[in-house]
């Protein structure tokens, strides 16, 4: 098994100018928590992700220190009108200017196997994606995420079985 196997292709992306509004009105609508921001090329340039905002949209005072996230924030006002003028400020955004960290991603190409991209899913310390590229130029072939590799294996381990990985909510039963 390798990337190419698993990967998820129809990824909707972004372009480095999009807004951070539109960027979260397609997350919504596609209920996703990641998206690639592509180059009029194709070309990989990083990853707007819901982990991303999240952290801008804390208060200032919590993002002093990296390590200030792990202090008691309680002190902090729980005020809504404050977060939406935060988060009304940010959507006029482009999404280049809110990437994740180059650090945190990790790219491989189509013919990683699945011992590669495991290892690749276990060293990221925030639980993105793998972002699978091909060529020199980084184009976007697909990206796989811990479901992605879950449904695979679950797929192969089931043959023609149902092979939904989820219970039922209402049955508390494997569906």
């Amino acid at each position: 098994m390798t990337a190419t196997t698993i990967m998820s292709t129809n990824v909707v992306t972004l372009k480095p100018d999009d807004t951070i509004a539109d960027a979260l009105q397609l997350m919504c609508k596609h209920t996703v928590h990641n998206l690639p921001v592509l180059d009029n090329d194709g070309t990989f340039l990083g990853l707007f992700s819901l982990r991303r905002l999240s952290r801008e949209l804390l208060p200032k005072a919590a993002k002093l220190d990296e390590s200030s996230l792990l202090m008691h924030i309680n002190f902090m006002p729980d005020d809504t009108d404050e977060l939406l003028k935060r988060l009304t400020k940010l959507g006029h955004k482009p999404v280049s200017s809110l990437l994740e960290k180059a650090g945190k991603l990790r790219l491989c190409h189509p013919d990683t196997t699945l011992p590669e991209l495991l290892q690749l899913l276990f060293e990221s310390p925030t639980s993105l994606p793998v972002v699978v590229v091909e060529g020199k130029k980084k184009k976007l072939a697909g990206m796989v995420s811990n479901w992605d590799v879950l449904t695979k294996l679950t797929v192969n381990l089931l043959g023609d079985k149902d092979t939904r990985p989820c219970t039922n909510a209402e049955t508390n039963t494997p569906s």
